[in-house]
């Protein structure tokens, strides 16, 4: 499932990207809570819908998640809840790209849209036609039903978790073409300019997110074949020996200040 999610996101490479009037930084803390944010409520939402169809006064619909002296659940339900996945992980990048609402950002590429929709259409297939899974057609309904509206229902969650952490990007700047200067009083200057600094300010990157400085530590038991002469530091690519001469030292490091991570030497360089 995670390859075939890799292999269908090629494309976007080739996707339709447009600037902000906020700055989009890549920072680590925002995209890992973002990825959490998406997992976390993917993952409460299938768990509601999957259960909700087990338990599905329609017996003719209803999964099995048990099967026949709690054996497992049948191959219908695996069918379904393979399906639903897919579905779920193909329609969320169109939600992660979109800066805004996803009906009033920029439109994806054709590249992108092809692929999703060509692994989601190949996908219920394979849920409907493998002996394996046999998927019922109102099922695979059920399911797209489902996905769609959860899809609005993630994405309008999800502006409004990017307002609680301070990453909201503001306005979509459409076309590159220059705009023509308005006429404006020297108060309204002055305004607009102290509004420039203020998103300048927000914008501003820690300085835990903008040093790659590494300190580098010798753990073997061979000091003399694997180790780098004492304790190292790696500055922005230079070696900077912390204690004996080292023999692949390289120009020397500025002196460090701040944070940065710990490596320790498993392997001779």
């Amino acid at each position: 499932l995670a390859l075939l999610n890799d292999v269908s996101m090629i494309p976007v490479a080739y996707d339709n990207a447009k600037a902000t009037t906020k700055p989009q930084l890549p920072v680590a803390k925002t995209l890992v809570l973002q990825s959490l944010f998406y997992g976390l409520v993917q993952a409460g939402l299938s768990l509601m819908f999957i259960f909700s169809m087990a338990y599905s006064k329609n017996d003719e619909y209803a999964l099995d998640l048990y099967g026949p002296n709690n054996e497992g659940c049948s191959n219908e339900s695996k069918g379904f809840i393979w399906f639903h996945l897919v579905m779920v992980t193909e329609l969320m990048i169109f939600s992660v790209r979109a800066p805004r609402f996803v009906l009033l950002s920029p439109l994806p590429s054709m590249y992108l849209v092809g692929s999703v929709f060509l692994t989601l259409i190949l996908g219920g297939l394979l849920a409907c036609l493998l002996p394996n899974f046999g998927l019922h057609g109102a099922n695979l309904g059920f399911i797209i039903l489902f996905n769609v509206v959860s899809f609005i229902v993630v994405d309008l969650m999800k502006l409004q978790f990017r307002k609680m952490m301070g990453e909201e990007p503001g306005d979509v700047i459409d076309n590159d073409e220059l705009l023509t200067p308005k006429t404006r009083t020297e108060t309204q200057k002055t305004v607009e300019k102290g509004e420039r600094y203020r998103t300048h300010r927000e914008s501003i990157v820690g300085e835990a997110d903008r040093c790659h400085c590494v300190e580098v530590k010798s753990k073997s038991g061979l000091p003399g074949f694997f180790s780098l002469g004492g304790d190292t530091m790696m500055d922005n690519g230079y070696i900077k020996p912390m204690g004996s001469i080292n023999f692949m030292r390289q120009n020397q490091a500025p002196t460090i200040r701040g944070p940065h991570r710990t490596k320790q030497v498993s392997s001779p360089y």
